[in-house]
């Protein structure tokens, strides 16, 4: 079928909820997302960002990789990994909190009784942070082979307590502490919202909200902004296995207890490249990020109901090879090394305090008194580049006056060592008034030593300016 043709949400045959009460906006400050098997926390801008976890070797020397990440309306954070390939009831998860601690992990279990496993299939922790949420599909086995789908719920602590079993709701999302999913059924079109009662989000009771079976494409997932002014709903198509179209499409609403408006604000499908999946909505509803051939892009929220969504602007690309975004309330300064020691470089002077954060709740605006120093790089950074008496000349751009540090770190093991990461690259400068300073980054005594093994390292750059910090990471070529 021809996308173009698609008819718009609003168009269709909308099943209303009774009284179906939203939660309070939030601002939206960052976006966690999933890189090449690891961790990732980045602000909407992109301009700052860090690794939350690497890969984990366990006991049995198999590597795990995570498959997924979610936010909480509350800034806590939780991720899901696993070793590719092995039974999904091995999972493991873990938890940050929103000060940049994490104490909270245990396995992300399901009740026994099925040969087959499949989970997570969707992800999501509650506004509150205390529970979390999980699609399954699961089978028996013969015979005759059985099979199950529906939504696991579960305390989000370490206690080894089997989930409730919520049966014949997909791929759930959270609206504050209630689920919206996707009603089972051969071609999904219906999304569900969990009807509100003190027991959510355990309650076993879901009403039909959306009926999408118009737009001739199966209904996958869908995601409400927290203050109710905005949905996604996502759509598939397959063919032999392969998934061969992949669209998101954005909606103004008035909450979830009556139908959006006829003609609606927003109705539209998010332009992108290729398949597009994983969309997540600000709490404020303003922000968007989405996966697609590109990789993990954020952008503002369409304002109008042309087709395509028209942007406010072109959208950010977070990390071209990253998977499964979700914007929360997680501060990245929170996350972000509380110290920087480089070689050979003095202690940054005091510069000028904090000033306010941006109404998106990141960082302020680079180049304002407070903000967070931001890095221009070249097209490409070269190990011989940096072993030169001239180094590589950045620049940065800082929102305040004084000294502006860098550093430069590698995995210990890429320089044949054990340990922490060993600091290969230093620069420092400094700036007499906000604006733009430049900076020349040269190699370490140890960088210099084993340069040969630098060439496709994985290098983490740390900029700090007093307490004002952003991490980069980028690949020496």
């Amino acid at each position: 079928m021809r996308i173009a043709a698609v008819p718009r949400l609003t168009t269709l045959a909308v099943v209303l909820v009774a009284s179906l009460a939203t939660c309070g906006a939030a601002g939206a400050a960052s976006v966690a997302y999933i890189d090449n098997g690891e961790v990732w926390l980045s602000s909407l801008d992109g301009a700052s960002r860090t690794r939350l976890a690497a890969q984990v070797v366990n006991g049995d020397g198999d590597t795990e990789k995570w498959l997924d990440v979610a936010q909480s309306d509350n800034g806590r954070i939780v991720a899901v990994r696993n070793k590719p390939g092995r039974v999904a009831s091995l999972s493991w998860f873990k938890i940050w909190e929103p000060d940049g601690t994490s104490t909270v992990e245990g396995a992300l279990n399901a009740p026994p009784g099925w040969i087959t496993y499949v989970y997570p299939l969707g992800f999501d922790i509650t506004a509150d942070g205390k529970h979390l949420v999980y699609g399954y599909s699961n089978q028996s086995g013969c015979c005759p082979i059985s099979s199950s789908r529906g939504t696991y719920v579960r305390l989000a602590d370490s206690a080894a307590i089997l989930p409730i079993v919520t049966i014949g709701q997909t791929h759930p999302s959270l609206l504050g502490n209630r689920i919206v999913a996707v009603q089972d059924a051969g071609t999904p079109s219906v999304i569900t919202v969990q009807d509100a009662s003190p027991a959510d989000p355990y309650e076993n009771a879901f009403t039909p909200w959306l009926d999408t079976s118009g737009v001739g494409l199966e209904l996958t997932r869908a995601d409400i902004a927290a203050n109710g002014q905005l949905a996604t709903a996502e759509f598939e198509t397959w063919d032999d296995g392969t998934q061969t179209v992949g669209k998101i499409a954005v909606l103004a609403i008035q909450g979830v207890d009556q139908a959006p408006t006829v003609p609606a604000a927003v109705d539209c499908f998010l332009p992108a490249t290729g398949v597009a999946t994983d969309s997540s909505l600000s709490q404020d509803a303003r922000a968007i990020a989405w996966k697609d051939g590109g990789g993990v892009k954020v952008a503002g929220t369409p304002t109008t109901s042309a087709d395509p969504c028209v942007l406010p602007s072109g959208p950010v690309t977070i990390s071209p090879t990253g998977a499964h975004p979700s914007i929360g309330a997680a501060d990245v300064a929170a996350f972000l090394p509380k110290t920087v020691s480089p070689p050979a470089v003095t202690p940054a002077a005091p510069s000028a305090p904090s000033g306010p954060s941006s109404p998106s709740g990141g960082s302020a605006t680079p180049g304002t008194t407070g903000s967070a120093p931001v890095l221009t790089l070249p097209a490409k950074v070269t190990t011989k580049a940096l072993a030169a008496s001239g180094g590589v000349k950045v620049k940065i751009r800082v929102g305040a006056a004084g000294r502006v540090a860098v550093s430069g770190t590698v995995p210990a093991k890429r320089l044949g060592r054990r340990g922490k990461a060993i600091v290969v690259v230093t620069g420092a400068a400094t700036a007499k008034a906000p604006g733009t300073v430049t900076v020349a980054l040269r190699l370490t005594a140890a960088g210099r030593k084993r340069a040969s093994r630098l060439k496709g390292a994985r290098l983490t750059l740390r900029i700090a300016q007093g307490a004002r910090r952003t991490t980069k990471v980028i690949t020496l070529r």
